[in-house]
């Protein structure tokens, strides 16, 4: 399946803007980027109800329908993405995402002109506030539970798809396991996202026949003899690499069909005249890792990924640090086959095992016993839970000091040749890492030691974030940048980096006093 320009594609992107008329909390995601096709320079766009992260990946790879038929773009280049919506007197608000140099003017250009190529006509567009960190995590599970608002935007099929015919090849026996499979790779992917906390990006069905018909396509470019063992391999290093919260969100940007990050398929010779397909996920070619044994080393790495996962999720009170492998590599010893080969039966092993532990994920004490870790080191979960807020306040004001410094750093480069006039960002870059790398060190060692802190500990974190502050007031870096030329706005970074200090040497400050109290 491939998603093509065209202005039947147009006019389902704009069937999906119109759906979102006046209705509260319901949204669409868009990309807008150029490319050149047959020497000319071109807009596109791409719009859809979910899934925004894998939309540049995506509009990439589209193709674009001319007069002389479907053709392959080059250079591309991507402006920017963001989120919209069209209120009661017809005009489409968006708000603009991280990523990419393009301003407002920039992509209302663009998606107007990408409109007016198509024959079509794109209503008048006005730009609010931009999306932050948190905004993308709600519109994500806010389109989630509207996807019965927005009419389907499923993508065009302009080309067979390589899994059409396959299954008719696939030996009766294979059939059947493929459509299990699928099925049991997506329920896991699914579940596993639920419990360790992580967005869920897609629906069981949808999902399960991608993964089918991604099976069915492998299994079509494998030789007859090879089918079973490379089926049974193949699902489960996918299994394994679900391990992953980057594989998950990837492989769940499903919108009814493969794209993007999700899978990429490319024509590869093997050297025997037959050309079959790659398989991508997460950047890793499946068809030279993917068909490949499992190894019980690998099997006990991820069922012990899998299980802090779910202890991080679930915020238990135990240093995670000193977790160990050792209960869950004594479950996979007893029962990983003696010999080599048997792919099949490593597959039935693994499937068992990761059951078993899905279903302990959901309880504390099971899961303590699975990482090998001890009542006695239970922490203090309210001073844990409450430098953990600490922490995740300065990772905001962190978070919103260095958004800004990218801001900055386009809005400079807008106006002037940086490398060419001999300069570099790299100083201030490293200066707001080296900020960024001192705090949380010391925070997150007051969360390591949990009950075992002492007031010194604290005192001592107080003392390394008032002498950052001092250096901070003290930097003719930060100095430089709370006093720009006319011609730049005003930059905040030197006030979110004092403010979001101040902050937290004040929550330290009661957590110490606290203590103190508690230790009186």
């Amino acid at each position: 399946m491939s998603q093509v320009h065209s202005s039947q594609m147009a006019q389902r992107f704009l069937s999906l803007i119109r759906s979102t008329q006046a209705k509260d909390g319901v949204e669409f995601c868009f990309a807008v980027g150029t490319i050149v096709i047959a020497g000319e320079k071109k807009p596109v766009v791409l719009v859809r109800k979910k899934g925004l992260t894998s939309l540049r990946r995506a509009l990439e790879q589209m193709r674009y329908k001319t007069a002389k038929g479907v053709q392959e773009p080059d250079d591309f280049k991507f402006l920017r993405s963001g989120t919209g919506r069209m209120n009661k007197e017809g005009i489409i608000v968006v708000r603009l995402a991280k990523g990419g140099t393009a301003k407002f003017m920039a992509v209302k250009t663009n998606m107007r002109r990408y409109f007016k190529d198509l024959r079509l006509s794109l209503p008048d567009l006005q730009e609010a506030e931009l999306l932050n960190e948190e905004d993308l995590n709600r519109f994500e599970i806010a389109a989630q539970a509207n996807a019965d608002e927005l009419p389907s935007d499923n993508q065009e099929v302009v080309e067979a798809n390589p899994a059409e015919g396959a299954e008719e090849a696939l030996p009766e026996g294979l059939k059947g396991i493929v459509a299990t499979s699928a099925e049991s790779i997506a329920a896991h992917s699914i579940r596993i996202s639920r419990q360790t906390g992580s967005l869920q990006t897609a629906e069981l069905g949808p999902l399960t026949n991608k993964i089918a018909d991604w099976l069915k396509a492998m299994l079509a470019a494998t030789p007859l003899e090879e089918q079973e063992d490379a089926l049974h391999n193949f699902t489960c290093r996918l299994l394994l690499m679900l391990a992953y919260d980057d594989n998950r969100r990837n492989l769940q940007y499903v919108d009814e069909a493969p794209d993007g990050d999700a899978v990429k398929t490319d024509g590869s010779g093997v050297g025997d005249g037959v050309e079959r397909e790659a398989f991508m996920l997460g950047g890793v070619d499946l068809n030279h890792v993917g068909r490949q044994p499992v190894e019980k080393a690998e099997v006990v790495e991820t069922l012990f990924r899998m299980t802090k996962a779910a202890a991080q999720a679930r915020r238990l009170p135990y240093p995670l640090e000193t977790a160990n492998s050792d209960r869950i590599t004594m479950m996979v010893s007893s029962q990983w086959p003696k010999e080599e080969g048997q792919s099949a039966s490593r597959r039935e092993v693994f499937e068992r095992l990761m059951a078993v532990v899905e279903q302990r994920l959901g309880n504390d004490d099971q899961l303590i016993a699975l990482l090998g870790l001890k009542k006695s080191e239970k922490l203090n979960e309210e001073l844990v839970v409450t430098v953990r807020s600490i922490k995740d306040q300065w990772q905001a004001r962190l978070n919103a000091a260095l958004a800004h410094w990218e801001e900055t750093k386009t809005e400079i480069t807008e106006k002037y040749d940086v490398k060419a006039a001999g300069g570099t960002f790299k100083p201030i870059d490293e200066l707001l890492l080296d900020i960024r790398d001192t705090i949380s060190k010391e925070l997150s060692d007051i969360i390591e030691l949990g009950a075992k802190v002492k007031v010194d500990v604290i005192d001592r974190a107080e003392a390394v974030i008032e002498a950052t502050r001092q250096f901070v007031d003290g930097n003719n870096l930060v100095q430089l940048l709370n006093n720009p030329p006319p011609s730049f706005s005003f930059i905040k970074i030197g006030e979110m980096l004092r403010d979001g200090l101040a902050t937290i040497a004040g929550e330290l400050n009661r957590v110490s006093a606290s203590l103190v109290t508690a230790n009186a």
